[in-house]
């Protein structure tokens, strides 16, 4: 990546707001300037990353102030849409090139092959030679997008996005369904990227090769110079400046309440001595008035400007407080569903996965086993947590869970997103009444805006929460999760208050992850292991 200290502006912001058709805004009075230092946009879910990635990239148009954009971009979701029909070639948007080269190649060319094609000759060499470099080589440029797993799909992307030589390539939680092999790839491919690079990601590896951090936060967009380990450095060290900021207001604040209560009781006393003597003061009547009034008015200012200054105190703490972050979100409180020593929650015989060509797999579960499933991607991860929830048939074999389960997917494909999660869960027939659903659903951080929209319009991570709260509190509450990449939406901090939710899960759960961190911190008692071989099961 290119460490030059000047840099042309490719995409100029300038007081940028972003507004939902509901009202509600995310993005407000934003200047920012994007040229070619790598950059990455972090920050809570729901803070609006992916929205300002699409405004940068030229998908979203602002609701208010310009975007001036000098460059060729290419952007990459979250989740890439695969429509049906579509092929490699289509994903990394080549097909009616590769077409055209195709018909030059037989000698039946059309009249517009030629602009199709413009000056890329090359282009069926450069793709096998991108395809095999990102460890896709088994991949043909015709073969069936929805066969691709994850990880293969979001390399494809990347790859089509480069081959289109942009001048700015805009990445949205590119590392998110990638294997340890393709996170090597993804790191290389991007520390050779000579253009620009804005990457929202939640990824610290990533992140760390990068020059500079868009943080979004409730304070507005602050923008540091660095990688994330300088940025967290900065942002700790402004962290405790605001704690101690907030000490100090809150010590400033009870002290001055003490010195105002004093200085009131005082007057208090001095004005009642002062209305005594005017009643006992050898005056006439209207001058004994105009004493004991002046004595209450004087009292009257006085607190009046005490409250006045009580109420500049209240604020500055209340100022104070707003710089200081919950570094403990709650992200789930799971509810019980404990499966008891010798209960069999899976049972698979002789299962041949559907898709692929491997040993068949014969597994037996019983009590409340933590299964992490690992391998490469492409290897049937995703494949055998379908066939566990009943979404896919094996080809053989035979495959029973006996106990509910719940699955939440990588597309998150359990969410009804024209519905509002409170619909969702009332078709459901969830046990819980509305106010202590709303309850629970605050606790993730989710208001009673977003529990009330449809769960289309919400951020990933908030998506994400949306599917684990219909997972476990419908009628029947889950006792076997089975959880693909369920992660990959969620920022730094929820990421560690999900690990704590579940270690705290009685029931059992099959976990297909990437992130060792995450791995490790649900504390796994088996490793599902895939191998040329076939599957393995290891006991921790």
């Amino acid at each position: 990546m290119t460490d030059v200290n000047r840099l042309p502006v490719l995409v100029s912001l300038q007081h940028l707001s972003f507004q939902f058709a509901n009202g509600e805004t995310l993005l407000h009075d934003l200047s920012l300037s994007i040229d070619h230092t790598p950059t990455g946009i972090v920050g809570r879910n729901g803070r609006g990353k992916s929205i300002l990635a699409q405004l940068i990239a030229g998908v979203l148009p602002p609701s208010s102030g310009s975007l001036d954009c000098s460059a060729r971009v290419a952007y990459v979701p979250q989740a890439v849409v695969v429509n049906a029909g579509q092929t490699v070639a289509d994903i990394t948007g080549t097909a009616e090139p590769l077409a055209a080269l195709a018909r030059m190649a037989a000698g039946v060319a059309r009249v517009d092959d030629l602009e199709v094609i413009d000056d890329r000759w090359d282009l069926a060499e450069r793709l096998r030679t991108a395809l095999d470099a990102a460890g896709l080589a088994a991949l043909g440029f015709d073969t069936r997008a929805d066969q691709l797993s994850g990880g293969q799909l979001a390399r494809v992307a990347v790859i089509g996005a480069m081959l289109a030589e942009p001048q700015l390539l805009v990445l949205d939680e590119p590392t998110n369904h990638l294997d340890g092999d393709g996170r090597t790839w993804l790191l290389q491919v991007l520390q050779a990227w000579r253009g620009g690079l804005v990457v929202v990601s939640h990824d610290r590896q990533l992140l760390n090769t990068l020059g500079r951090i868009i943080e979004l936060s409730p304070l507005g967009t602050q923008v540091y110079g660095g990688n994330y380990a300088a940025y967290r450095l900065q942002r700790d060290t402004e962290q405790h400046a605001a704690i101690a900021a907030l000490e100090h207001a809150r010590l400033e604040r009870s002290r001055e309440r003490r010195r105002l209560q004093k200085d009131h009781d005082s007057l208090q006393r001095n004005a009642a001595r002062s209305r005594k003597h005017a009643e006992t003061a050898n005056v006439d009547r209207f001058t004994k008035a105009r004493w004991k009034g002046a004595a209450t008015e004087i009292v009257s200012t006085v607190r009046s400007a005490h409250h006045t200054h009580k109420s500049e105190l209240d604020d500055q703490v209340r100022e104070a407080y707003a710089r200081v972050e919950d570094e403990t979100p709650t992200l789930l409180a799971l509810p019980g569903s404990a499966v008891p020593n010798g209960r069999r929650v899976i049972a698979l015989a002789e299962v041949q996965l559907p898709w692929l060509s491997q040993p068949p797999l014969t597994l037996d579960l019983i009590g409340p086993v933590r299964v992490a499933v690992q391998g490469p991607n492409g290897c049937g991860k995703s494949t055998l947590l379908k066939v566990l929830a009943g979404l896919w048939q094996p080809v053989r074999g035979e495959c029973t869970v006996p106990v509910p389960s719940a699955y939440i997917d990588q597309h998150l494909a359990l969410l009804d997103d024209q519905r509002s999660i409170i619909d969702q869960l009332n078709l459901l027939d969830t046990p819980l009444a509305e106010a202590q659903l709303r309850t629970r659903l605050a606790l993730l951080q989710l208001d009673a805006l977003r529990v009330t929209q449809p769960a289309g319009q919400l951020s990933g991570g908030e998506r994400l929460k949306a599917a684990m709260a219909i997972a476990l509190w419908r009628a029947t509450p889950a006792q076997l999760l089975l959880l693909d990449e369920p992660t990959n939406h969620l920022d730094l901090e929820s990421v560690l208050a999900f690990e704590q939710a579940l270690q705290g899960f009685d029931g059992a759960m099959l976990v297909v992850s990437h992130d060792p961190a995450f791995v490790q911190a649900i504390r796994p008692t088996h490793h599902l292991r895939w191998q040329p071989e076939g599957w393995r099961l290891e006991s921790v």
